[in-house]
């Protein structure tokens, strides 16, 4: 059997862009987590735009996320982005910084749960 050819993009990334090359925030890096604010796309947005608002109402994606899901480099990823941001459709969140100790009130599975899991760990390795 042969494989079909890998699928490429009809448009190139730059007119995803509208030909801009360079985000406006330079402080925009792959793992910052970016939520749309429930403001709905213009109709001066790009198609592309229009999809980054769609797919990040659902919920916080990291940059790089966000540009593995629409297939483009994360460099153009990151011009879109700081389009939206700068058009208030969408808001940043900073990872937490590395050694940041959990919330010790945050939601935790009991005791009792993990028991059952390891319990049926144990089970599964027997058979």
């Amino acid at each position: 059997m042969s494989r079909s050819p890998k699928r490429r993009r009809m448009i190139p990334s730059y007119l995803a862009t509208r030909g801009v090359g360079t985000p406006t925030r330079n402080t925009l890096h792959s793992l910052m987590a970016v939520v749309a604010t429930g403001l709905p796309p213009a109709s001066h947005h790009t198609p592309v735009q229009q999809r980054i608002i769609s797919l990040l109402t659902g919920g916080a994606l990291t940059v790089s996320e966000t540009a593995a899901y629409l297939r483009l480099q994360t460099g153009v990823c990151k011009v879109l982005l700081s389009q939206l941001l700068d058009g208030g459709h969408l808001q940043v969140r900073v990872p937490a910084p590395y050694g940041l100790q959990p919330d010790p009130n945050a939601d935790r599975p009991s005791k009792e749960l993990l028991e059952e899991v390891l319990n049926g760990l144990r089970a599964l390795k027997q058979h």
